[in-house]
């Protein structure tokens, strides 16, 4: 097969780590690659590292920046370019402005082969505030787009049980025409010495990601002074960049409740295993999570994880096997978890060994990659069939 991405880039975080791993293992299995980059001029900064790491990867990269999100036809015409140069036996779209380019494209038979999408997440201004309940969810221009781009899809998949659930009750997609691909690496062998460059306390969290609203931080912060009764001098360390509005808000809370001192900012940081394999463990405090490559980071880095019992942090944790699912959204037994596992080694050892098998038995590069390639197979020849009976 010879197939051609399509996303708009921002940088080098979850669907991008996703591309890193896929598209080479795809070209492994004798099939070709093609990916379409598409970012401002405002992210190009944070997105050459995406950029650098698909060259090095030796994947064909046509790369294309825009001015702002509204240039909608120049991105249409380059995918075209690149669509009409290509002969692609299929096109896959990730996210929700590719989705849209590449519908527009459809519609106009401007592609003419099947065009599938992966839905990696939905309206972060949504998620925040109503996690994946499809219950007060309204037609706003997000929801919209991608009920339009669903027309000229011919089949999704989702990354977690969750949001294809999202995605089905709000009734953007079919329930026969999306799946759900849970993701899976062959992530890299960690050292597990210790490094105290990294690690600011005997006690030691570490929450990963961007500091965005749906991401539970201020959650996160509600369970710190239950934590300080007990660790006094415990420390948080809260990678990640995000939104300035959020970090002051989170900084104030610090202040007011005199944890200032326990929690630092990094920022983001691109050796995240040193961070990790320095904490006693990571946090996901996420009001909902579309899957969530943080999580078999930590499973990696062999340290235990706690979230709340919310989608898809219950998809991949199993609760006091791999890891702590906490009520959503119960502050005090985060609070509580955090010390059982700070106060109890054998029981994190329990959740790290169950965790670390689940990561090499399950969330396989293999496995993603072959259920990926069953999915595109499924989809050409459902298209074929339809080319045929019409």
């Amino acid at each position: 097969m010879k197939l051609l991405f399509v996303q708009k880039v921002k940088a080098l975080v979850g669907s991008e780590k996703y591309f890193l791993e896929l598209l080479p293992a795809i070209e492994a299995k004798g099939h070709q690659t093609t990916f379409i980059c598409i970012y401002s001029k405002a992210d190009k900064e944070k997105t050459i590292p995406f950029i650098t790491a698909m060259r090095n990867a030796n994947i064909e990269l046509h790369v294309l920046e825009i001015g702002s999100e509204k240039a909608i036809l120049k991105c249409a015409r380059f995918i075209r370019k690149v669509y009409k140069k290509g002969n692609f036996d299929l096109v896959h779209s990730h996210l929700i402005h590719a989705d849209l380019w590449c519908a527009l494209l459809k519609k106009m038979k401007q592609i003419t082969c099947p065009l599938v999408s992966t839905k990696h997440g939905y309206d972060e201004a949504y998620i925040s505030k109503h996690g994946f309940s499809a219950a007060a969810l309204q037609p706003n221009r997000y929801y919209r787009i991608c009920k339009f781009s669903e027309k000229y899809i011919d089949r999704s998949f989702a990354v977690s049980e969750g949001l294809r659930q999202l995605f089905i009750e709000s009734e953007i997609c079919n329930p026969d025409r999306i799946s759900t691909i849970h993701h899976g690496f062959d992530l890299p062998a960690v050292s597990n010495k210790k490094n105290e460059a990294f690690r600011n306390s005997k006690q030691q969290l570490v929450i990963l990601g961007r500091i965005i609203p749906f991401k539970g931080h201020e959650l996160l912060l509600k369970a710190l002074p239950i934590v300080k009764a007990v660790f006094p001098t415990f420390n948080l360390q809260i990678i990640g960049h995000g939104d300035a509005d959020l970090i002051q808000k989170l900084n104030h809370y610090l202040e007011k409740n005199d944890l200032s001192q326990n929690v630092t900012f990094p920022g983001y940081q691109s050796n995240i295993y040193d961070y990790l394999v320095n904490s006693d463990m990571m946090l996901v405090p996420s009001i909902s999570e579309g899957f969530g490559l943080i999580f078999l980071e930590a499973m990696n880095a062999q340290i235990p994880i706690i979230g709340f019992d919310v989608p898809a942090t219950n998809e991949i944790i199993i609760d006091k096997e791999t890891g702590i699912l906490i009520p959503p959204f119960d502050t005090d037994k985060l609070g509580e978890a955090i010390i059982e596992i700070l106060s109890n080694k054998a029981i994190a050892k329990q959740y790290v060994t169950a965790s670390n098998k689940r990561l090499k038995g399950y969330f396989s590069l293999e496995r993603m990659t072959n259920a990926t390639l069953e999915f595109y197979q499924a989809s050409l020849a459902e298209f074929s069939n339809k080319n045929k009976a019409k």
